[in-house]
């Protein structure tokens, strides 16, 4: 199986590249003919500007430029910086032709020069401001799509993995299997009412916190032990997120690399390790958080799987020596399978949470950046930057700072408007 997938993983890039090779190419031509359009939508814009000032400037005892303004900021709004400074170029060249005297001449009178340099540095100041508007748009624009398609992401992978739940009852099956009857029946018990209510919840998932809390209660119930981690792997490292004794320094803080300590090893190789005696003394040891557990004597430490994949990694502890058994090997493996697809799937809902508050986030600052604009005649960036300042000053988030301008701007405009008779 190792086999097929690594043999999978780099046939797929070939593939893919000859299926979008065509589209590659399609693409490329297009961007190359981009400029181009640019640049003529420019000339076209410059062009209409002088003809309707030619039409309208017998209306005007002085020359009536503002077109040209406007030429200058539609075309650097939908061609960028360097059409936008074209249409400056041609838009100089008009005005000093048609409108500045000498007219019909290149040459500049004298008194006509401050005016002449007034419309020229207004009209760099117009395509810089309507380029750099538009930019921050499109980036705003992309920004928003990347997390929509990140959240898309994410809910489609959960919805893989709520599938996965369905092989819980196979999971149960092997503990009743393993688990002796005598003596342990409250743990099995407890097993099938976790997965019997995970099965229930397939419209959602329970918060990751939680999952880990009953995985630790769980395994503990059945294999008796005097400390019990579990790590979850997240961006290729393993984060400490539950343990059965408190360490509140530790937990959500200390991290391993794969292959970093016995932890670490066993995320790599996926294959279970036990450690009956001494377990400081073994050569794949690290010592990483001056914990009391870092020198008990027994070690058992067990992948934690979804879908053939690795998802986390639990370890059993004991202060004493300590002989782990087959059978409870074979327990903590089947552990193992039961709970992976559990953890991957509440994971993925916490970062799935994570990303649709960031989005909403966005929106809500958005909006309050609108209202500021419009209220305090700022532009926007003056209205982030104030939004900044006063989330640090106040001492909250800027999205609580946000919500209170946009509450503040609806009481007003209930305010503002007229009873009903």
């Amino acid at each position: 199986m190792e086999t097929s997938q690594y043999e999978l993983r780099e046939t797929f890039p070939i593939y893919r590249d000859e299926q979008n090779s065509a589209p590659v190419k399609q693409a490329s031509a297009l961007g190359s003919s981009m400029p181009l359009r640019a640049y003529g939508q420019a000339l076209l814009f410059v062009s209409a500007a002088l003809l309707s000032t030619l039409a309208l400037q017998r209306l005007f005892s002085h020359p009536f430029l503002f077109l040209f303004f406007a030429a200058v900021m539609v075309s650097a709004w939908f061609g960028g910086t360097a059409p936008g400074f074209f249409a400056v170029l041609l838009s100089t060249i008009a005005v000093d032709y048609f409108f500045v005297s000498p007219v019909y001449s290149f040459a500049i009178n004298a008194t006509e020069l401050s005016y002449f340099a007034g419309f020229v540095v207004c009209s760099l100041v117009a395509s810089w401001v309507s380029a750099a508007k538009r930019q921050s748009e499109n980036e705003l624009k992309e920004a928003r799509n990347q997390l929509q398609f990140l959240v898309t992401e994410r809910t489609a992978a959960l919805q893989q993995s709520t599938s996965e739940l369905q092989e819980n009852e196979r999971h149960i099956q092997l503990l009743t299997e393993v688990i002796p009857q005598q003596g342990t029946q409250q743990g099995i018990q407890q097993g099938a009412n976790l997965a019997i209510e995970r099965t229930a919840e397939t419209a959602g998932a329970a918060p990751l916190q939680q999952v880990l809390a009953e995985v630790v209660e769980f395994t503990t119930s059945v294999v008796k032990c005097d400390s019990c981690f579990v790590y979850v792997l997240e961006n290729d490292e393993l984060v400490l997120r539950a343990s059965k004794n408190p360490h509140p320094e530790a937990v959500d803080r200390l991290k391993l690399k794969m292959g970093q300590g016995i932890t670490g090893w066993v995320a790599e190789h996926g294959q279970p390790v036990t450690v009956s005696r001494d377990a400081s003394h073994d050569p794949r040891f690290q010592l990483f958080n001056d914990l009391p557990e870092d020198r008990f004597e027994a070690f058992l430490s067990v992948p934690l799987l979804s879908r053939g994949r690795l998802v986390g990694v639990i370890n059993l502890q004991h202060r004493d020596p300590h002989r782990y058994s087959e059978r409870q090997i074979r327990i903590i493996s089947a552990v193992g399978l039961l709970v992976g697809a559990e953890i991957e799937m509440a994971r993925l809902e916490s970062e799935n949470s994570q990303l649709s508050a960031k989005l909403e986030t966005r929106k809500i600052v958005e909006r309050a950046k609108g209202v500021m604009q419009r209220e305090l005649r700022i532009s926007e960036e003056e209205a982030y930057l104030t939004l900044q300042r006063e989330s640090r000053q106040r001492r909250k988030s800027m999205r609580e700072v946000a919500e209170a301008i946009l509450l503040n701007d609806e009481i007003k405009n209930t305010r503002s408007k007229p009873s009903a008779p």
